[in-house]
């Protein structure tokens, strides 16, 4: 059971993470896309040790991944929309 929930929130926080670095990318922020990254990579990696050794963790994978872009979109519109506001 364990492993299904590290599945799910290691997919749910790289989607989340990749959101932003995207974000990153697009405004041509160097230091902040690196490090970005670096949290892909990471989350990535916990992930794909996870449904490597077990094909059935690919669907708490991939309900992690429609709830953490879901989240992260949500939460960067808002953070645009505070930018834009100021």
């Amino acid at each position: 059971m364990l492993d299904y929930v590290i599945t799910f929130f290691a997919i749910f926080a790289l989607d989340f993470v990749y959101t932003y670095y995207l974000k990153c990318v697009q405004n041509d922020e160097a230091i902040g896309a690196s490090l970005w990254a670096v949290a892909c990579y990471l989350f990535g990696g916990v992930a794909v040790i996870q449904y490597t050794t077990n094909y059935i963790m690919l669907i708490p994978a991939c309900f992690g991944a429609i709830c953490g872009t879901y989240l992260g979109m949500i939460m960067k519109k808002k953070n645009t929309e505070i930018s834009a506001a100021r």
